[in-house]
């Protein structure tokens, strides 16, 4: 089973079970999932649907800022709730030190200079993919391409 399916298990059991929050959550993901398989006009795989979810939690860390700012209590706490739902079906993050040994072997590979960040970040992202945080990999690698 696929993680477009295990969401879409999840989001029929939250339904039977009345849970209002959790079927709210997934029902939006399962919307946003639909609309990606129409785009792309082809099914799902897990890439595809770890790209979705990060953007909704990208969306979601955004709007907490905002309500942090404002002072939202009731709007943080259930905000709070929705990233740590999303984040659940995301794979384990790689550590900073997974990410700088890819980094090295990526430099290595490519023989990289300084003046190679773009071409370094792009194939390891290929290599991270869902699995780091692009501004973490890009502080990483500007450090490592630096010195």
């Amino acid at each position: 089973m696929g993680l477009f399916e295990n969401i879409q298990a999840k989001y029929l059991e939250a339904r039977k079970s009345q849970d209002k929050f959790l079927s709210t959550i997934l029902g939006m993901l399962v919307s946003d999932l639909k609309y990606e398989k129409i785009n792309k006009q082809k099914e799902l795989e897990d890439a595809d649907v770890i790209s979705v979810i990060q953007k909704n939690l990208k969306q979601k860390k955004e709007a907490l800022e905002e309500f942090k700012k404002a002072n939202r209590k009731d709007l943080i706490e259930s905000t709070e709730k929705e990233i740590e739902l999303l984040s659940s079906f995301l794979p384990a993050m790689l550590s900073d030190a997974e990410i700088s040994d890819i980094v090295s072997t990526v430099v290595k590979e490519l023989s990289a200079t300084s003046s190679d960040t773009g071409k370094v970040m792009k194939e390891v992202m290929q290599r991270v993919k869902g699995r780091a945080d692009g501004a973490k990999v890009k502080e990483i690698v500007s450090k490592i391409l630096q010195g």
